[in-house]
């Protein structure tokens, strides 16, 4: 076996035991990190790949440096603005105050101090949690000081008015910082106990790195976890109907947020026909009373439905195809979805999901080549108003990565 094909087998090796431990699905945009990380670590450690490998058991301070450099930990203040602007407007004057939330994979921490600012601009009394894998990102997230590239999403008034400066960096004042408790928390382990209370989760471009079974089991965990239902938010890239159907989506503006069903609560279906009143009663408005029955007028002919109400009823019966596990069925429905509104992103990408869900990997990237296309030649405004207002550039690196991934 020559050196490359030796190396290649421990990174494979050292590749399931990332998805093994923390769900990481090391594919083509992560596997040159993965190799270049590989082999300094074991040059740091003055040992050769094998040796490494042998080094690598959960747990271990080796197993954790491995995961600082290989999970990403790319964040901003007040990313993605229009989430941070429905969790104040529609729905923290919903809950009843402390108001807690859990920021999951919280980074370097800009996040966690940026709901703790919304909180504070918002008058409501409320705390933020703050977890992530990364031991060092934990530490950075603690230490709550930045460099003045790292202010990017901040207002010059949020940054007078939350952060001091110290020397060459910038420190989050101590009324927001003791608002925010950090901890490093795997996704894969039990959902922690002070995080059970929370109403709000944020858990953002954490999903897509997860195997559909690794994201299945941190979606259940967490609704059988919580006291109370909660409002979760994911990032636009992020779809969870294909993997629990324990979460309905909930449209606010132009986005979706997800809460979890309430205990018993089926998947959504298609809505129950309401009963046939009699013919021989009617509605005054206080009580029911008979009268003589009248001749019927002739119905008025269906109106058929437009393009728009079949693409819609075609997506609606393809995820709950999906939900069920007919993949086969979702597939007709996707394609038919497609087919009618040819420049809807999404049309494709959920293509793309359920053909790789059925094993078709090269149809699956054939759709996502499509989706790709509708990104970069149809009208910007069209697109996200496809996309119902989800990020092209996340989307476009979503799809990417599903592309090459789907060529091996």
């Amino acid at each position: 076996m020559n050196d490359d094909v030796a190396f290649g087998a421990v990174l494979d090796r050292v590749a399931e035991l990332l998805h093994r431990h923390i769900g990481l699905r090391c594919e083509s945009a992560l596997y040159s990190r993965l190799r270049r990380a590989v082999r300094d670590e074991a040059a740091a450690h003055g040992v050769d790949v094998e040796g490494y490998l042998a080094m690598l058991t959960p747990g271990s301070p080796v197993m954790q440096r491995l995961q600082n450099r290989i999970t990403v930990q790319e964040t901003a203040f007040f990313r993605h603005p229009e989430q941070f602007e429905t969790l104040a407007r529609h729905i923290l004057p919903t809950l009843r105050p402390p108001v807690r939330i859990w920021s999951a994979a919280c980074s370097n921490g800009q996040e966690p101090y940026s709901l703790a600012m919304l909180l504070d601009e918002s008058g409501v009394d409320g705390s933020v949690i703050a977890t992530d894998l990364s031991t060092s990102a934990v530490q950075r997230a603690a230490e709550g000081r930045y460099s003045s590239r790292e202010l990017t999403g901040l207002s010059p008034e949020r940054i007078a008015r939350y952060l001091t400066r110290t020397g060459q960096s910038w420190e989050v004042n101590r009324a927001i910082s003791d608002r925010v408790t950090v901890f490093r928390h795997n996704l894969l382990d039990p959902i922690p106990e002070r995080v059970k209370s929370c109403q709000v989760v944020f858990c953002r471009n954490v999903l897509i790195y997860f195997s559909p079974q690794h994201a299945k089991i941190f979606l259940d965990r967490l609704a059988d976890a919580m006291q109370r239902r909660v409002w979760l938010f994911l990032s636009s890239t992020e779809t969870i109907w294909q993997v629990s159907g324990r979460y309905e989506a909930v449209r606010i503006n132009e986005g979706f947020v997800h809460r979890n069903r309430e205990a018993g609560t089926p998947a959504a279906g298609p809505p129950a026909r309401p009963p046939a009143m009699p013919e021989n009663r009617r509605f005054t408005g206080r009580k029911v009373t008979a009268r003589t029955p009248v001749p019927a007028a002739p119905p008025a002919p269906p109106r058929p439905p437009d393009h728009a109400e079949q693409a819609a009823l075609a997506a609606r019966v393809g995820q709950e195809a999906l939900s069920a596990g007919d993949c086969g069925s979702a597939v007709v429905e996707f394609r038919k979805w497609a087919y009618l509104t040819p420049d809807d992103v999404m049309a494709h990408v959920h293509l793309g999901l359920a053909l790789e869900a059925a094993g078709e990997r090269s149809s699956a990237r054939r759709a996502y080549s499509v989706a790709r296309q509708v990104l970069v030649t149809v009208d910007p405004a069209h697109v996200e108003g496809a996309m119902e207002g989800f990020a092209v550039d996340e989307l476009a690196r979503f799809l990417h990565g599903k592309n090459q991934e789907c060529e091996k």
